[in-house]
């Protein structure tokens, strides 16, 4: 039997869970009503107060989930042979499995960057800043881009960043397309990847030069 405080962290989980059910049935999570998750939990609207005080809440709460994932990713991402190349394929690869694997929460995250409330917005931008940073952080301690400073850094990450964000959606959309179509996309990523790479290089003799 599950103690009183277990049942807590259920019934907590599955209101999350369902109202990421109901985004990636194609509901906008800003319009979504408490009511609609809590029937979806299988639990009583009152019951949801007990664990959120309201959607925006429950919300914050799953970007924090989403920032776990995000975490998770970065270490999965560092296992290449510490090249470009293996950096750049390695982090594509990683991601897209990622999304694949958990297309509510990455359904979710394209829905706040730009909509909801403006602390869904504020705290989304907090998680992917924090995951520019630990990607500057990787950057730093491997052989490549050594002469680059941090505030190009910096710059550099969050291109990176925000190609993987606007990439979300694509993904999701070709889960079912064939296995040809889906290597089409990663293929045109990785050369994106490239040119920001390529351009941050360009960037640091021009610099030089002046």
């Amino acid at each position: 039997m599950l103690s009183r405080e277990n049942k807590k962290r259920q019934t907590r989980k599955s209101l999350m869970d369902a109202a990421l059910m109901l985004v990636g049935k194609g509901d906008n999570f800003s319009s979504i009503s408490l009511r609609e998750v809590a029937k979806n939990a299988g639990v009583v609207p009152t019951s949801f107060y007990r664990h959120f005080t309201d959607m925006e809440e429950l919300g914050l709460n799953l970007v924090d989930e989403l920032g776990m994932l995000l975490r998770k990713l970065m270490r999965a991402s560092r296992q290449h042979d510490g090249s470009f190349d293996g950096f750049i394929r390695s982090s594509i690869d990683v991601y897209v499995d990622f999304v694949i694997k958990h297309p509510n929460h990455f359904y979710f995250m394209a829905q706040s960057r730009t909509g909801g409330t403006q602390a869904l917005r504020n705290a989304l931008r907090n998680e992917l800043k924090f995951f520019a940073n630990e990607l500057v952080s990787d950057i730093r301690q491997s052989v490549m881009l050594p002469n680059v400073g941090s505030d190009d850094l910096d710059m550099i990450s969050q291109l990176i960043v925000s190609t993987f964000a606007e990439t979300t959606i694509d993904i999701l959309d070709l889960t079912e397309s064939t296995q040809d179509y889906l290597q089409e996309f990663v293929d045109r990523t990785e050369k994106k990847l490239r040119l920001i790479w390529l351009g941050a290089e360009a960037w640091r003799s021009a610099d030089k030069v002046v």
